[in-house]
């Protein structure tokens, strides 16, 4: 269960991470050069992530003024390396003013192969009527794109100083101021740290009659790799996080057991604790079962839990008792009842199986079976919790803090999604909130599904768990203790045991008859789900 829930956590921080790696612009640097005659050369350098869609082939640029058509002046790559293009028609661009014009569209890629990451577009251009009448309106990023774009900075040089300096962004029906700055005369600059789907950005400005003093020059466009590294695959994150959280559940197992360890009582009275299961190495064979457990409370005892073949073994043990007998094949036993028990427990146990009845076939859907099989699994486990055998101290605690459990998990969840979304978007703080939801998760899965460890055994029910093991080990090879008697005598007796130690292969066929009954077990659990 522990794996498979981490690997759905996994799985749901990858698919968040795929969901939330778009495509968009990391960063956009513009830059233009005020001709003599109002046109411009124009310089894009555009950082471009594609997240995780797998079937793009580039981008593209729509224009109005058919810039692209001017093959001389047109330069084009990608990550420094030449780049096919085409040019054709694009969207219809609509200005302040509510007029439409069809853009040019510059189309860049390889239409035979497909892009992903992240990677650095050149395109070089000139613009005509960028200054008309000494009049600077100059739209420095269309609103057709439809993609954010971060750390945008747009430069404007020209061999004149400009006054009435204004910009404006947002969409063409609703601009919002921004600052421009002319750091030196002739030389305007804008920096935004974003713009969102459909949002561009106009400057507007007079050239002034006088030319400025010392000639301007536009700043260096940026070069070499472009501002964003690529992602790890969603399915290496996710496989990250599940292998972070299943070394938290193998840590934080080895601190419960070490928690839980049993307390053994030595010759002089000094209790210390230990793990009784290597106490066990040394320990021989006896053909004495423990005089105060019934076989089902054995084998409850050694697993430290209740299982199907623990009700099975009581079964087979009412009918060693006279309390029913097992008639039948295989395929469909038959549970006859004799007489009503002195002894409560069975005498209950046996009342919602037959509901007064006195026999019952397995093997087919039985609601009063199920009912009996059930108040067994309660009745074992209220003996297990109620008997001086475990120190249930730390667990009861534990069980007090069930919504703080939950709380943990849940908040394991968020921090996986959230960091999904972080890592998505490419924000250094995704991988660390991954990070710690892995621990989240590992540390609270291992408590909620193996809080049980914390259950130590005391000093008696240590002495007994030893003495169960050696009597399993007498079962599980009759031969290790000569002095027993032959197990063709002992088989219709130990049977349950066997059973409920999960040794019954060894006894030989002197227990075939009741052997029946763990058989049908198994044939009601078939027929009663």
């Amino acid at each position: 269960m522990i794996v498979f829930v981490l690997v759905v956590f996994g799985g749901i921080g990858a698919g968040v991470q795929a969901l939330s790696n778009t495509e968009r612009v990391t960063s956009m640097w513009v830059g233009a050069e005020i001709r003599a005659d109002g046109s411009a050369r124009i310089t894009e350098v555009i950082d471009y992530d594609f997240g995780h869609s797998g079937d793009t082939h580039g981008v593209y640029r729509d224009v109005p003024g058919s810039p692209f058509e001017d093959a001389d002046n047109l330069r084009v790559s990608m990550d420094g390396h030449k780049v096919p293009y085409e040019d054709t028609y694009g969207d219809y661009y609509q200005d302040e003013k509510g007029e439409r014009t069809l853009a040019d569209r510059l189309k860049v890629g390889d239409p035979g192969h497909t892009v992903g990451g992240v990677h650095r577009y050149r395109i070089q251009y000139v613009l005509p009527d960028v200054v008309k009448g000494g009049k600077l309106a100059w739209d420095a990023v269309g609103t057709g794109w439809k993609v954010d774009r971060a750390n945008v900075e747009i430069h404007v040089v020209d061999a004149y100083g400009f006054t009435g300096l204004r910009c404006e962004h947002g969409s063409w029906d609703n601009g919002k101021p921004c600052t421009a700055e002319q750091n030196e005369p002739g030389h305007l600059v804008v920096r935004l740290d974003k713009l969102s789907g459909h949002e561009g950005l106009t400057l507007y400005a007079t050239a002034a009659k006088t030319k400025t003093e010392t000639p301007v020059v536009l700043p260096t466009a940026p070069t070499g790799t472009a501002v964003g590294t690529s992602l790890p695959q969603p399915l290496g994150n996710g496989g990250l996080f599940a292998a972070l959280a299943l070394a938290c559940v193998a840590l934080t197992l080895c601190v419960l057991r070490f928690a839980g360890r049993d307390r053994v009582q030595e010759d002089g009275g000094r209790v210390r604790r230990v793990e009784v299961e290597r106490l066990a190495r040394s320990v021989t064979p006896s053909a004495t079962p423990p005089e105060d457990l019934t076989p089902a409370q054995a084998g409850v005892l050694h697993l430290e839990k209740v299982t199907d073949q623990h009700k099975v073994a009581w079964l087979l043990d009412a009918a060693v008792d006279g309390h029913l007998t097992i008639e039948g094949d295989d395929q469909y036993p038959v549970l006859k009842r004799h007489g009503r028990p002195v002894n409560r427990e069975i005498r209950d146990v046996l009342d919602r199986m037959f509901t007064g009845g006195s026999s019952l076939a397995l093997g087919f859907r039985n609601p009063s079976f199920k009912a009996g099989w059930e108040d067994l699994s309660w009745k074992l486990e209220v003996w297990r919790h109620a008997s001086d055998l475990w120190d249930t101290t730390l667990t009861q605690r534990l069980a007090r803090w069930g919504k703080a459990q939950l709380a943990v998990l849940l908040l394991a969840l968020a921090l996986v999604i959230t960091g999904g979304v972080l890592n998505g978007r490419r924000i250094a703080a995704g991988l660390p909130v991954l990070l710690v939801g892995a621990v989240a998760a590992g540390l609270g899965l291992a408590v909620f599904a193996r809080g049980w460890e914390l259950d130590r055994r005391t000093p008696r029910g240590s002495a007994l768990w030893l003495q169960v093991e050696a009597f399993r080990r007498y079962l599980a090879d009759p031969a290790s203790c000569p002095d027993a008697p032959p197990a063709e005598e002992t088989a219709e007796r130990y049977t349950a045991w066997a059973v409920s130690l999960g040794c019954r292969g060894r006894l030989g066929r002197g227990r075939r008859r009741l052997d029946r009954g763990s058989e049908s077990g198994a044939g009601f659990l078939a027929g009663c789900q």
